[in-house]
């Protein structure tokens, strides 16, 4: 199945505007809107299972990474105050996450992919790049469907 690429370019003036909850462009918004991309794109139901890969991997909890893809995920803005919070919401929701780390050398320093089930039972694939300055890419490598669990 073809590659269906999914990126927003942030504008200077939202980049210098936007208000963003957490330390880092690349490791927080980069990555709160990837998932928010993903979002927009599917609902997540069950286990979502996330690899960090290298620099997102490395700093992913101190740097808030994980929280803000989780808010992302969640539909959530850059500014909303619950995202310190959003393991906890997401637990509500019913989604739980499943994370794992990967140093590859070959792929960009902020790679992420995720793998989430819809409430249809099609698995679906995503690989997010966050490119800096709250910028990124979201590629869908493939969807297929799946017995449900």
């Amino acid at each position: 199945m073809g590659k269906n690429k999914l990126s927003k370019t942030v504008s200077p003036l939202e980049l210098v505007t936007s208000e963003i909850v957490g330390p880092s462009s690349s490791h927080t918004a980069g990555v709160m809107r990837i998932g928010r991309t993903i979002a927009q794109h599917i609902h997540p139901v069950g286990t979502v299972k996330i690899l960090l890969y290298n620099s997102l991997a490395d700093t992913g909890d101190a740097h808030m990474t994980k929280s803000a893809l989780v808010a992302g995920l969640l539909g959530w803005d850059d500014s909303d105050p619950r995202i310190p919070f959003s393991f906890r919401y997401a637990e509500d929701a019913g989604l739980q996450i499943k994370w794992s780390h990967k140093r590859d050398e070959t792929v960009h320093p902020n790679t992420l992919l995720a793998t989430l089930q819809d409430a249809h039972g099609t698995l679906h694939v995503y690989k997010g790049v966050s490119l800096g300055g709250g910028r990124f890419k979201v590629t869908q490598l493939h969807n297929h469907p799946t017995e449900a669990p």
